[in-house]
């Protein structure tokens, strides 16, 4: 009998284990995947073509502040912040549709959204 209750707990262990497993793996994305900038390509963009007008840092200069509660707080999601960097605004800022990869304009977007929007 107590082998019985001990084998049928070894059953659900590997059970729970196994979907614990198939969980993580369906609920974490890979840094591969489409949807998840990467963040180091990101910055190294904002670093080279973004830094310039909105400081090393997001806290602005001759464009907006990007960092904490800055010009990003009118945006609800990461792709709203995609089609203003690709469009960006006539006269006040160009827009990089045509000057950056979909890949490149992104990850940018993506770091600006995560990284510096958290500060």
């Amino acid at each position: 009998m107590f082998r019985r209750i001990v084998d049928g707990v070894q059953v659900l262990t590997v059970a729970a284990a196994l979907v614990t497993v198939v969980l993580l793996a369906v609920a974490s994305p890979t840094s591969a995947s489409v949807d998840s900038p990467d963040a180091s390509a990101g910055a190294e963009i904002f670093s080279a073509r973004c830094s310039g007008c909105h400081g090393a840092d997001g806290g602005g200069g001759v464009g907006p502040r990007l960092a904490g509660e800055g010009a990003l707080s009118r945006f609800d999601a990461l792709d709203q912040v995609e089609r203003f960097v690709n469009a960006g605004v006539p006269g006040r800022m160009p827009g990089f549709e045509t000057r950056l990869s979909a890949d490149d304009v992104r990850a940018v977007a993506g770091y600006v959204w995560s990284e510096l929007a958290a500060r």
